[in-house]
């Protein structure tokens, strides 16, 4: 009887070795595919197949940053028409306008 159990034991124990190696080997295949995921999003993906090419992390941001310069240089020149200077902008000669068409105040 004794035999019986030793072997039963071991099966046992072998049988959740096997689960707990096959539990940790799903886990470790998922994060490795994540960070092949992640890998391929910061370096970047040549075209393929009919795919287009993914440009890396670096390159949109460098994108983002030239964007955000254009804005930035656009908004500049707005801010210089919409604030009086001294004569030159938009909002000056608005203001120049609208005094010359102000009636004379009744007295």
């Amino acid at each position: 009887m004794e035999p019986l159990l030793t072997i039963a034991g071991a099966v046992v124990a072998i049988g959740g070795a096997t689960v707990l190696l096959g539990k940790a080997g799903r886990w470790l295949w998922r994060r490795s595919r994540q960070l092949g995921h992640l890998l391929d999003d910061v370096l970047g993906e040549p075209e393929r197949n009919g795919q287009p090419a993914r440009p890396s992390l670096m390159a949109r941001v460098a994108g983002i940053e030239d964007r955000v310069a254009v804005i930035e240089k656009r908004s500049a020149v707005i801010e210089h028409e919409v604030k009086p200077n001294g004569g030159n902008s938009l909002k000056d000669q608005v203001t120049r306008i609208d005094r010359a068409l102000e009636p004379d105040p009744p007295f």
